[in-house]
């Protein structure tokens, strides 16, 4: 049956739309999508009897919660998936919310704050670097971590110790001679010198292992490789592995629980209120912790429960407990076992299979190994299944599992004081501005140009306070090239962010980097698009006043410009707008400031980029014998000419048609401004 429910409904017509289309719905489990106005996911869930979960949405709103209640009032359409059993529609749920975000789902929201160290095997000689953003390019990642120096720890041992390759792949091909690197023994040379790969991927591997926390294996390899060198005159490379395994005891010894045995664990703990719940889990591999693992995670909806349901708060916790299992081992090494002690009232015995199948099928999908039993929610359980019976050992993980729990709730109050602060920023903001609800959604923009070249635009957004990265913009503005516009540039900006198709994701409010004649500009545009009521201010900048002939220095104080509405709150272009003073270091101050800067820091690098780039094709036009046909060619064969650094001149010739001599003249053009 296709239904979309019309937009201009009453919510009471909606809901009898979606009540009839319900009697469709069969009683299987499988997952449901909650869908909005422009057929946009709201909400992904699971259930073992669709129908009976799809009824408690749309009938007896009333009784439901605020939560619930405000989901329910922005769907208009819903779709279903039936699914086999439970353990499937977990399956499936994960793998949408993974793919669509919906915004009432829960989602792990710490994971870009900590630090990774990467390895890309995909290179010749692999380098071991830090990042702060995992991608899907086939290489290894380790971490997060979030323990205050771990990561400079590690990569000090590393880097002083383990003699691996430390430049970028560009720089390693067009070197004459090793650099100060290997003078002080820290890398072998591959760039010029003759290293076997077996020696190289010797040292790599033992920094895999450190990272994987098999330090039994490492200290083993080490030690062999320590007599083999020694035995065979080679004292240098004797003494290298001797002071690895300096550095590794080091390591060991700062380890901050050592139990002694070779367990392989992570312990999970928990801390919940009504809004917000944080988990923090413990990793022990070869008997140590090897690091934690802090995750907030706000409940946005709560699932309407039925009238025969006891304790709805224990399933809205397993609900949220169980999405956060998925999702965290979704894409984390599945230990062979986990404990979320304190956790059997929480979880029913069908929620712990339906969760050890999804831990057990994932692990042997990874690693080809077999498990009976990896997820466990009594310390007993676990002691039982694994058969630990030393009382020493029995103590120090029934420490660990007290430590995991205060680590979680220590978050807790640290990303509650976060949220608290934003919502006071935001709060003042509201009653500076007097505007009728909370600004939850602030869009800045700014212009970014040189003498009228390449003039592009940014976007940042924040929610809730806090900067929200994955919704920025960027863009190319393309009806003033040549000339110096910021007018026309603002206008071509708004106009293509709220074209028709946008209008439904309205921000709560536009900040213009910007005075009076840019927030005119902004105001015509927005009354042009029929959008008159939406708030939107300026920033101008504080300047230094030009009083040369006193002594000491003057400036203005920021403030922002507020363009005169009338009575229905629809903007007035061709009146002249407020100017408002903003106090140094107030709430508002600080939010409206922070995001001009971070407008301005995000238009800066991608006008960067963009000079950046430009400067590098033109660097090739006074390249004797390259004509404008045989440019065209070069740039169609390779658009990022910092390729030509890493390709064979020969091979660049023959795909190009040009000569192998103006090929050369072209990279010595280039290595001189990489």
């Amino acid at each position: 049956m296709n239904f979309q429910a019309p937009q201009k409904i009453s919510l009471e017509m909606r809901l009898a739309l979606l009540r009839e289309k319900l009697s469709h719905v069969p009683q299987k489990p499988g997952v449901y999508l909650h869908k909005g106005n422009e057929g946009e996911i709201l909400y992904v869930g699971k259930a073992k009897n669709l129908n009976s979960r799809l009824k408690s949405y749309f009938t007896s709103l009333d009784r439901q919660t605020p939560k619930t209640r405000a989901l329910v009032e922005r769907v208009f359409d819903f779709e279903i998936i039936v699914t086999e059993n439970e353990y499937e529609s977990l399956i499936l749920e994960c793998n949408l919310i993974k793919h669509n975000q919906p915004n009432y789902n829960i989602l792990l929201r710490d994971d870009k704050t900590y630090p990774y160290i990467r390895i890309d095997m995909h290179e010749d000689w692999p380098r071991v670097m830090t990042t702060r953003k995992r991608k899907k390019d086939g290489a290894l990642y380790f971490g997060p971590y979030s323990i205050s120096g771990q990561i400079q720890q590690l990569m000090g041992v590393f880097n002083r110790f383990f003699p691996l390759v430390k430049c970028t792949p560009t720089f390693f091909k067009t070197v004459t001679r090793p650099c100060n690197y290997y003078d002080i023994k820290r890398c072998l040379g591959p760039c010029k010198l003759p290293v076997k790969k077996e020696e190289y991927f010797s040292h790599l591997n033992s920094v895999i292992n450190i990272l994987n926390g098999k330090f039994k294996d490492i200290s083993k390899n080490i030690k062999e490789n320590m007599l083999n060198a020694a035995k065979e005159l080679e004292f240098e490379k004797a003494a290298l592995y001797r002071e690895q395994l300096k550095a590794l005891e080091a390591l060991l010894s700062q380890q901050s629980v050592n139990l002694n045995t070779e367990i392989e664990l992570d312990i999970i703990g928990s801390y919940w209120n009504e809004e917000l719940v944080t988990f923090y889990v413990t990793n022990i591999r070869d008997g140590k912790v090897i690091g934690g693992y802090p995750n907030v995670v706000e409940h946005l909806i709560e699932e309407p429960t039925n009238e025969d349901e006891l304790n709805p708060i224990l399933k809205e916790k397993s609900r949220i407990y169980t999405a956060f299992l998925s999702q965290y081992y979704e894409k984390k090494f599945i230990p062979k076992s986990i404990l979320f002690d304190k956790t059997f009232e929480i979880f029913s015995i069908d929620d712990v299979n339906l969760i050890n199948e999804f831990l057990i099928n994932k692990k042997n999908n990874d690693d080809n190994s077999k498990n009976e039993q990896i997820f466990s929610i009594k310390s007993e359980d676990y002691f039982s299944i694994n058969k630990i019976k030393d009382k020493i050992l029995i103590k120090k993980i029934v420490d660990l599992v007290k430590l995991s729990y205060q680590n979680a709730e220590n978050k807790f109050h640290e990303q509650s004081k976060i949220d608290e602060f934003s919502n006071k920023m935001l709060t003042s903001l509201m009653k500076f501005l007097n505007l009728a609800s909370l600004p939850i959604n602030i869009e800045c923009y700014d212009i970014s140009t040189f003498q009228g070249a390449q003039t592009v635009a940014a976007q940042v957004v924040f929610k809730n306070g806090k900067a929200s990265k994955k919704d920025y913009k960027k863009y190319i503005i393309k009806e003033t090239i040549g000339h110096n516009d910021d007018f026309a540039s603002l206008r071509e900006v708004i106009r293509r962010r709220f074209k028709e198709n946008e209008k439904s994701h309205l921000p709560s409010l536009i900040i213009i980097d910007g005075g009076a004649p840019q927030i005119r500009e902004v105001a015509w545009m927005l009354h042009s698009l029929g959008l008159k009521t939406i708030p939107v201010i300026g920033i101008a900048k504080s300047r230094i006043k030009n009083k040369f002939y006193h002594k000491d220095i003057e400036q203005s104080l920021e403030r922002l410009i507020v363009p005169k509405r009338n009575s229905l709150n629809e903007i007035l272009p061709n009146s002249s707008p407020d100017t408002i003073i903003l106090t140094n270091g107030s709430l508002e101050y600080r939010l409206v400031t922070q995001m001009r800067d971070e407008a301005h820091r995000f238009a800066i690098t991608f006008h960067r980029k963009k000079r950046d780039k430009l400067s590098i094709k033109s660097i090739i036009t006074d390249v004797k014998g390259l004509g404008s046909k045989r440019r065209k060619k070069l740039l169609e064969s390779f658009p990022n000419l910092n390729e030509l650094l890493n390709e064979n001149i020969q091979t660049v010739s023959k795909k190009t048609g040009i000569p192998t001599n103006i090929i050369q003249a072209i990279i010595e053009k280039l290595k001189t401004i990489s």
